[in-house]
C-alpha cells in the first residue's frame, strides 16, 4: 500500500470563522487571537534561508516619519506570526536589534542632512513594535559607534519611550565592564582569536535583526554584513578603521585576542587573491590606512571573523531612501553624498545573498567586489551571481518570485576601491558596474538542478490562513486545487505563467480543521499532498 505525503498544520479555532468571512476581514482575527507561547518568521521566509526578499514602498518623502514607521510596522506584521508552545521561538526570547547608527554628526550639520548616513529611526521603531505584537517583550538595541549622539539623534528618546533596552557598552575597555556586559567568542579567525560582543548579542535564546542602511562606503554598499561590525566592543568593532599593527596601537591586554602573525597572513592572502584575479584587488592605499587592496583584505577578514561566530534572525537592508558617496555625508554632490527615495526593504535569512542583492540593486555588479569572494573561500557562503538566488517581491505578507532585473536599480556612486594603479587614475566617487564572467569562477553556489514538481504545506501567516510551497520545473501555467474528504473541490488557484521555482500560495478559501487532499498541475506534470489541519 503506498502511503500518501501528509502535512499536519494547527490553526487557531477562529480559522474557520474567517474563513467563512472570506478573504479582506483579517481584523476579525485579530480579535480573536490564537493562543500562543511564541513567534516565528513567516513559514515561507523560514522555509527558504536561500532566497531574498525585496519589499516595495511607496513612502513620498524622506522626512515623512509617520509614513515610515506605518510602513515598517506592517511590514514586521507580516514577516513574523505567532507560534503555539513548542515551536518558532518562546516569547521569553530576546530581540536583539542591531541597526547602522554610526556617526552621523558634523559641524553645523541639521538633522534632514544626516537622513541616510543612519537605518532610520522610525523604521527601526516601527518594526520592532510590530514584532512585539507577537509576543516578545524584551527587546534590546546594540551599536558601537558614537553613543555621545543618542541624546540628539532622538535614539536615546525613542528607546525610553518603548522601553527597549539602549546601553554603552563600547566607550569604555572591557576591563572597566561589568562581567556580564560583554560576551566572549573563540573564533577560529585569520585576525582573531576570539573577540568581545556587547551582551546579549551572540547570547544563547535570543533573534538578532539586522537592520542596515541601503548606502553607498569605502567598502562598497554597506549592507547587512559589515552592519555586523557594530555588534563588537570597544577595539574588537573597528574593522575598516585601516590597515595598522594593534599590537602597536593598542594597550597590550588586548594583544592575546589577536593572532600574533596576523598582519603577515593578511599580506600572503591579499597576493594570492590578487593572482586569483578579485577585481580592484591590486589597486593602492592613497589614502594611508584607508584604500587599496591590502587595507581591504584586512577588512574582509577581521570582518569574516566575527560574522564567522554571529548567529542572525533575520537580515535586512532598510533603503526607503538610499545615500551615495563615501557614507557619512560627503559625496560627488558639491561634496555632498545625495539621497534618492529608492523605496524598498531587501531581507532574507543569508546575510551574504541579502547583500549580493543589495549591490545590484545600487547598480553595482557583485562580482566585482572582494567580499563575496572570500566569503565563498572561506565557506560561509556559496553564490555570487545575483541571478543564482531565489528573489521574490514581498507585498501584504505574500510572497511572488520574480527575476532580480524586475526592479528599477538606484545607482550610487561609492569610494570603493578607485582604480589608481598601471596610469588609472579613477574618480573618487564611482560606480562598481564593470561586466563580470560568472562562468570564470568555479562556484559551489550555482543553481541547483530543478527539483521535481512538488507541493507541500509549511504553516500558516499572520492571518491564520494556510501558507503552501508549490515548486515548478519551468515556467508554465499551474493549476491548484483542494478537495475535502467527499472529494468536492473546495478552492481553485490558477496561476499564469508561473517562473521555475518554488512559489508561495495561500489558501484564502475556507480552512477548518479536517483532511484535506491538495493537488498540483502543470501542463504535463502534476504533483499530490494530503493535508491534515487542527485546532
Amino acid at each position: 500500500m503506498k502511503m500518501k505525503r501528509r502535512d499536519f498544520i494547527k490553526v487557531s479555532s477562529t480559522a474557520g470563522l474567517l474563513g467563512m468571512m472570506g478573504q479582506g476581514n483579517s481584523g476579525m482575527a485579530n480579535a480573536f487571537p490564537a493562543a500562543s507561547e511564541g513567534f516565528d518568521l513567516h513559514p515561507f521566509i523560514k522555509a527558504h534561508p536561500e532566497a531574498v526578499f525585496i519589499h516595495r514602498t511607496s513612502v513620498e518623502k524622506k522626512t515623512d516619519t509617520e509614513a515610515i514607521y506605518d510602513t515598517a510596522y506592517r511590514l514586521a506584521e507580516g514577516m513574523f506570526v505567532k507560534a503555539p508552545k513548542g515551536k518558532g521561538y518562546a516569547n521569553t526570547t530576546g530581540i536583539t536589534c542591531k541597526p547602522n547608527w554610526t556617526c552621523n554628526s558634523g559641524p553645523g550639520s541639521d538633522p534632514e542632512s544626516r537622513l541616510g548616513i543612519t537605518t532610520d529611526c522610525h523604521f527601526v521603531e516601527g518594526f520592532l513594535n510590530g514584532i512585539k505584537q507577537k509576543g516578545p517583550r524584551k527587546f534590546y538595541l546594540r551599536e558601537c559607534a558614537c553613543p555621545h549622539t543618542w541624546e540628539e539623534n532622538g535614539w536615546a528618546g525613542l528607546a525610553e519611550k518603548n522601553q527597549f533596552d539602549l546601553r554603552d557598552l563600547s566607550s569604555k575597555d572591557f576591563w572597566d565592564l561589568g562581567a556580564d556586559d560583554l560576551i566572549f567568542r573563540n573564533v577560529d579567525g585569520v585576525v582573531f582569536k576570539k573577540i568581545g560582543f556587547m551582551a546579549p548579542m551572540t547570547a544563547p535564546d535570543t533573534f538578532l535583526i539586522n537592520i542596515a542602511k541601503f548606502k553607498s562606503h569605502q567598502m562598497g554598499i554597506t549592507g547587512a554584513i559589515k552592519n555586523l561590525q557594530g555588534i563588537a566592543g570597544k577595539k574588537f568593532h573597528q574593522f575598516c578603521g585601516g590597515h595598522f599593527d594593534i599590537f602597536r596601537t593598542y594597550d597590550k591586554r588586548y594583544h592575546p585576542f589577536f593572532h600574533t602573525d596576523y598582519l603577515s597572513k593578511v599580506r600572503e592572502l591579499h597576493e594570492k587573491h590578487k593572482l586569483q584575479g578579485i577585481p580592484r584587488w591590486d589597486t593602492l592605499m592613497d589614502r594611508p590606512p584607508y584604500g587599496g587592496g591590502l587595507f581591504m583584505e584586512q577588512w574582509v577578514q577581521r570582518m569574516l571573523d566575527s560574522y564567522s561566530v554571529t548567529t542572525t534572525g533575520i537580515n535586512m537592508v532598510e533603503g526607503i531612501y538610499g545615500l551615495d558617496g563615501d557614507g557619512f555625508g560627503r559625496g560627488p554632490h558639491e561634496g555632498k553624498g545625495k539621497t534618492y527615495m529608492s523605496n524598498q526593504v531587501i531581507f532574507g535569512k543569508d546575510a551574504f545573498r541579502v547583500d549580493i542583492i543589495a549591490h545590484w540593486l545600487a547598480g553595482h555588479e557583485p562580482g566585482n567586489f572582494g567580499l563575496f569572494h572570500i566569503g565563498i573561500e572561506r565557506g560561509l557562503s556559496d553564490v555570487l551571481d545575483p541571478f543564482d538566488i531565489p528573489v521574490y517581491l514581498w507585498e501584504k505578507g505574500r510572497a511572488r518570485k520574480v527575476k532580480p532585473d524586475s526592479f528599477e536599480r538606484t545607482p550610487l556612486l561609492t569610494s570603493y576601491l578607485r582604480r589608481n594603479n598601471d596610469g588609472q587614475n579613477e574618480e573618487r566617487y564611482h560606480m562598481c558596474d564593470e561586466p563580470f564572467d560568472y562562468s570564470s569562477r568555479n562556484l559551489r553556489g550555482k543553481v541547483k538542478p530543478q527539483e521535481p514538481p512538488s507541493i507541500r504545506a509549511l504553516g500558516t501567516n499572520t492571518d491564520g490562513r494556510v501558507v503552501m510551497e508549490v515548486s515548478v520545473p519551468g515556467k508554465e501555467d499551474v493549476y491548484v486545487d483542494i478537495l475535502n474528504r467527499h472529494g468536492e473541490v473546495v478552492w481553485r488557484l490558477e496561476a499564469d505563467g508561473l517562473e521555475p521555482g518554488k512559489h508561495e500560495v495561500v489558501w484564502d478559501g475556507f480552512s477548518q480543521p479536517g483532511i484535506y487532499h491538495v493537488y498540483v498541475k502543470g501542463m504535463t506534470w502534476d504533483a499530490e499532498r494530503e493535508l491534515v489541519i487542527y485546532t
